[in-house]
């Protein structure tokens, strides 16, 4: 039978208890949710009374669902919570009819296990679905954000490689003509029979050659963003032959050996053969006008080794310092799978290139988490979370009617006084020798309808008429005083 109303001091605990569940809701929800089911449980243990807490135990399990990242605190705490109520509520219900403890009462057992999942758990699983719906919403708006910068940074690296690749044609096709320009000039310059004005005239147009040159430096270097990892074919399309007969036109001393291998290169490779010849040929206008310069090709079946020697030069260059044109040229042969030496030699400043025929593949980096699947995670955790929702209402559900069902058989059965035996009772009788027709137990509910007056100072037990669970209820009140029968009366509906 339920509790009697309960007492002020109890009232007064409840409330400060709910109170610190509250003041823990926002920083502490786990905690919130183990204090009302703590409450909860203890209401039901001692005075065998579901319905005072579940309301604060529903709604704090809720708000910690939506407020907890992590799932198994809360299935832990609520396990303890459901366990420690399951051992204790047969040691300590309150039987307020006999005014001590009785050792078991199943229905308070049954609420105080199931109550912890359908009033504790179900909320809790409802709370965590709406906590990853909006974890699932803000990994969309973070999606979003992502996306909207990579696109920037797309942006800006396109731009980044299209001045990359401004300065390196600006570097191979202009720095090469302005050193032929500036050979010409400078070769003009020590003619024999040159007057004074005339080669005053030609030193100036070389210093102002010279010049240009060194501004187009300082242009490359602020364009290049030290990218070299595009290989392009070739922009000017002349072949080896054709830039060694520019160059000797220019009036360099230059050599070529096995021209026609580079027939024998495939294409990527063979654009790349001839950016080296044309560097070598550039470095050796530049820093060693009046050397002699060899290039030799030799092509292989799997790759090509192209050579630019140039001699020790017959005066000082009077190029300008430089070194991007072959950092540059470094990275395009490194992305290319090749290997470039460039140094002093026995016979010179060598400029040595080998370059494989097929290029190698990339290797694979690792890149960071696809936001893709991140939001995939997210979406299949909600699933289940609402799914396992679901399920755990479901099968409380189930489980408590099933229960409810099987203790109403059982309540109405094993508390059973038949008519009998009642009208066999006589008010003054002790209580001992009514005892000994009582059935086991009494019936768990009193009469929801109205009944006779108790007598005063006395205690009533309520017994069954007969065992149908789902008959028209009636019962049979026995009021006990002093140790006997002072009131026996039937109570149909």
């Amino acid at each position: 039978m339920l509790a009697d109303s309960y007492t002020w001091p109890e009232v007064t605990a409840g409330l400060a208890a709910i109170g610190v569940a509250v003041a823990l809701a926002r920083s502490r929800p786990l905690a919130a949710m183990l204090v009302t089911a703590a409450l909860w449980a203890l209401s039901v243990a001692v005075r065998g009374d579901p319905t005072v807490f579940f309301l604060a135990l529903t709604v704090m399990s809720c708000l910690a669902g939506t407020r907890m990242p992590r799932a198994r605190p809360a299935l832990i705490g609520l396990s303890a919570v459901a366990v420690a109520a399951a051992a204790v509520v047969p040691l300590v219900r309150w039987d307020p009819t006999s005014g001590g403890f009785v050792p078991w009462d199943l229905g308070a057992w049954f609420f105080a296990v199931t109550g912890i999942g359908l009033f504790g758990l179900v909320p809790w699983l409802a709370g965590h679905a709406r906590h990853q719906s909006l974890a699932l919403t803000h990994a969309g708006w973070e999606r979003a954000e992502r996306l909207e910068r990579e696109r920037r940074m797309l942006d800006e690296q396109a731009r980044m490689r299209e001045r990359t690749a401004i300065a390196r044609e600006m570097h191979d096709l202009l720095g090469h003509d302005l050193s032929l320009v500036a050979l010409r000039i400078g070769a003009l310059e020590v003619a024999p029979g040159l007057s004074g004005d005339h080669r005053e005239a030609a030193g100036e147009a070389r210093r102002a050659v010279t010049g240009a040159a060194e501004r187009l430096r300082d242009i490359v270097a602020v364009l290049g963003d030290g990218d070299a990892g595009h290989v392009d074919d070739d922009p000017t399309g002349e072949s080896v032959g054709e830039l060694v007969r520019r160059a000797a036109a220019a009036g360099m001393s230059v050599v070529v050996h096995g021209a026609q291998e580079e027939e024998r290169t495939p294409g990527p490779a063979r654009a790349l053969v001839r950016r080296v010849v044309r560097e070598g040929l550039t470095n050796a206008a530049k820093h060693a006008p009046g050397s002699e310069v060899r290039v030799r090709l030799a092509a292989g079946p799997d790759e090509t080794e192209v050579t630019v020697t140039a001699s020790a030069p017959d005066r000082p260059g009077r190029g300008v310092a430089g070194g991007y044109g072959l950092r540059e040229l470094a990275g395009r042969v490194r992305l290319h799978g090749g290997i470039l030496h460039a140094g002093p030699s026995d016979e010179g400043f060598t400029l040595a290139v080998r370059l494989p025929h097929v290029t190698p593949p990339a290797t694979d980096v690792p890149g960071p988490r696809p936001v893709a699947l991140d939001l995939a995670l997210a979406r299949r955790r909600a699933r289940r979370t609402r799914l396992a929702a679901l399920l755990v209402s479901a099968a409380a559900f189930t489980g408590a009617s099933a229960f409810l069902l099987g203790f109403m058989v059982y309540d109405a059965t094993t508390s059973v006084l038949p008519p009998a035996e009642f009208a066999g009772l006589r008010v003054g009788l002790a209580e001992s020798e009514v005892a000994a027709v009582l059935p086991p137990r009494t019936r768990i509910d009193d009469p929801s309808w109205p009944e006779p007056p108790i007598p005063p100072g006395s205690r009533c037990r309520y017994y069954g008429v007969d065992p149908d669970p789902f008959g028209e209820p009636r019962l049979h009140r026995l009021c006990f005083a002093e140790g006997r029968l002072v009131g026996k009366d039937f109570l149909p509906r």
